[in-house]
Formats: structure tokens, C-alpha cells, sequence
């Protein structure tokens, strides 16, 4: 992350939630979702800028497999479910600022969401090809108030370690 990363984050907009344990990502773009939800709320008045998200892969895929992020990008669909909330934390350890954005382990969504970027990871039967994946969105996914993001794949089931962090910013 760059020095406008950390000026952010000094100035608490920057949050972090993860996994504290290892869990089983969805597959086939389920409205039931494992694994790493990131939501904003309606109503949230901040847009949430992706900045990164690591990966740690603790199972050997049973088939060929590849992670994805999934969003839901219709902003006036029913809001999401968090069945499984995760601690979300300003990337100022230590700093009682409070996010807009929410973060699951489980949710139910209110429709299929839509591939919008590949992550990678294993892609052999049995075997894993990288261990650890960081992937430096950079921006280049922004959650607007209503939405969605989870991490998924697309045929076979994976269990991992996710964090991810993003910049919370007005939406205009």
C-alpha cells in the first residue's frame, strides 16, 4: 500500500476484517455465500474502496478450482443477511472508529451475484499452487451504499484464511 494508504489510514478510513479461522469458500454463485462477505449498507453515505486481500489457503482442492470475487450490484435489492458477522477493525490498531461497511463469514444474499474479478489459486485436482495469494485490488473495486462483494469459486470448494482491508470514502 502507498503513502495515500497510509494517510488514510492515519486518518481512519481505512478498516480490516478476516477469517480467525480457516473456512470453506461457496462455489457455483450462490445466494447462500461461505467464506468472506464484504457489504455496504444502504444508507451508508461512504462508498467502500477495495484496497487489498490476502488469501491463505488451507485445503487442497477435491477438483480444479479458482477463486473469484462475486459482487451484488443491484444497490436497491433487499439487503444482504449477515448470518455470520466477522469483527471488522480500523487499520489503526488501536482506533475505536467505527466502520460502515460489514463483514461476514456466512450471509445469505438477495440474488446470484456476478463475477467481476479472478483471484487464482489452486487449479489442480489435489494440489495446491500458491499457498498464499495477495491480490492489490488497488481501487479497483468500490462498493456504493447497497452492495456486495463476497470471495468464491466457481466448482470446487476451498477452505481459506481471507482478510481484507478497504478505504472508506463519502459517496457523491
Amino acid at each position: 500500500m502507498g503513502k495515500s494508504t497510509y494517510i488514510a489510514t492515519g486518518n481512519d478510513a481505512v478498516f480490516v476484517a478476516s477469517n480467525q479461522a480457516a473456512q470453506a469458500l461457496s462455489t457455483a454463485l450462490s445466494t447462500t455465500q461461505t467464506g468472506f462477505t464484504l457489504t455496504n449498507p444502504v444508507g451508508s453515505g461512504v462508498n467502500l474502496i477495495v484496497l487489498e486481500t490476502t488469501i491463505a489457503i488451507c485445503t487442497a482442492p477435491a477438483g480444479v478450482s479458482t477463486i473469484v470475487y462475486a459482487a451484488n450490484v443491484n444497490p436497491v435489492a433487499a439487503a444482504v443477511t449477515q448470518t455470520t458477522p466477522l469483527t471488522v477493525r480500523s487499520a489503526k490498531l488501536g482506533s475505536s472508529q467505527q466502520a460502515a461497511g460489514l463483514a461476514a463469514s456466512a450471509v445469505t444474499l438477495p440474488a446470484a451475484p456476478v463475477v467481476v474479478r479472478a483471484v487464482g489459486g489452486p487449479v489442480a485436482t489435489g494440489s495446491v499452487s500458491e499457498t498464499y495469494i495477495l491480490d492489490d485490488v488497488q481501487g479497483a473495486l468500490v462498493l456504493t451504499p447497497g452492495t456486495a462483494l463476497s470471495l468464491s469459486t466457481l466448482t470446487t470448494a476451498i477452505s481459506c484464511i481471507i482478510a481484507m482491508s478497504w478505504q472508506e470514502v463519502a459517496a457523491f
